[in-house]
């Protein structure tokens, strides 16, 4: 047992010089692993989402417990979300379909993306605007996006095929979008109070 001691303290140094020394920190080592890569800004993903529309509307959705209950439910997720945002093409004056941006989070950082749904509540379009992980980028790939298109709150994500690498984006980006077809589903198709 006396011998343990003076191998614990000899460690408990070693790491004591290793965080103090100059110049290291792992707060610097985390900003080296950071990385911002834009794909697409809004006014793009809405132009895209929306040809030819009229006009583009936005709607925030405040959520009560019950909705967040009712979304929850269908997507199998805890929502803590307070507010919803869907930006919705307006066509001869009809609704061309509906957009939502939101974040979820990878590995470490916000992967940003849009959903844009047919009125319906079909997913028509996913892409990834804003990638911030060293690894994992391959979730913007339209062979992983296109496993959404034409889903549904009804519809079994958890068949979507995931990528070698890039699990935990995909986890994530599984929960984000069935967490907005939910969501449709809830606040335009059953209008739940």
């Amino acid at each position: 047992m006396r011998y343990k001691f003076p191998a614990a303290l000899a460690f408990f140094g070693f790491l004591t010089a290793l965080v103090c020394a100059p110049g290291h920190s792992f707060s610097e080592e985390k900003e080296k692993e950071y990385v911002e890569k834009v794909f697409l800004t809004k006014k793009e993903v809405l132009e895209t989402a929306f040809p030819g529309a009229d006009r583009i509307d936005t709607e925030k959705k405040w959520l009560t417990d019950t909705q967040r209950q009712a979304i929850g439910k269908i997507c199998l997720q805890t929502i803590e979300d307070q507010r919803i945002s869907y930006y919705v093409g307006i066509k001869g004056g009809k609704p061309m379909g509906y957009v939502t941006i939101d974040h979820v989070i990878g590995k470490s950082y916000p992967i940003t993306f849009m959903v844009a749904l047919n009125t319906d509540g079909t997913v028509r379009d996913v892409e990834v605007m804003v990638y911030r992980e060293p690894h994992g980028w391959e979730v913007r790939f339209k062979s992983f996006l296109g496993q959404f298109f034409g889903k549904d709150a009804n519809s079994d994500f958890r068949n979507i095929n995931s990528i070698t690498g890039a699990t935990l984006s995909v986890r994530s980006m599984v929960s984000g979008v069935s967490k907005a077809v939910a969501a449709y589903k809830v606040l335009y198709l059953d209008k739940t109070p």
